[in-house]
């Protein structure tokens, strides 16, 4: 492939990473909203969801919120009956937040179109394809949310 060419495939992937990151913010803003919760409050249920019990020391380094913010938002999700702190097992000093699996049902259910959606599209991609796509993704971090610890610059 040509320099010229790659740059425009590369100028049109990025195109298209934010129009998708632009979709899911939407997504998630609206189900936010359906479900009485702030948007940020809603990421930390996802997170909890994907990757299970934390620590709210390890929702800050994922967040990149402060120790405050974090207990800001768990105390409200807390009060929504979203989770639950419970002594952490290996470390009695601190708390494990926990998702309510109730709650976290009328979360699903407002996801049930994309999960829909997602599905049929990757009907349309071969097994290699898929795989080469789930590189990008965990190359990129999205299995990790390192992209939540970049920087954002102030002007």
């Amino acid at each position: 492939m040509s320099s010229r060419k790659r740059i425009v495939l590369l100028a049109s992937l990025r195109h298209a990473v934010r129009l998708f990151i632009a979709g899911a913010s939407f997504l998630s803003q609206r189900a936010a909203d359906a479900l009485g919760l702030h948007p940020t409050d809603m990421q930390f249920v996802n997170l909890l969801d994907l990757l299970g019990p934390m620590t709210p020391g390890a929702l800050a380094q994922c967040s990149g919120l402060s120790s405050g913010g974090v207990t800001v938002v768990l105390d409200r999700l807390q009060k929504a009956g979203y989770v639950r702190r419970r002594r952490n097992p290996a470390d009695r000093r601190s708390v494990l937040v926990h998702l309510n699996p109730a709650r976290q049902k009328r979360v699903d259910a407002n996801y049930k179109g994309a999960q829909k959606q997602f599905a049929q599209l990757t009907k349309q991609f071969s097994q290699r394809d898929l795989k080469v796509i789930l590189r990008f993704f965990t190359a990129s971090g999205a299995g990790r949310a390192p992209l939540l610890q970049n920087r954002i610059r102030k002007s």
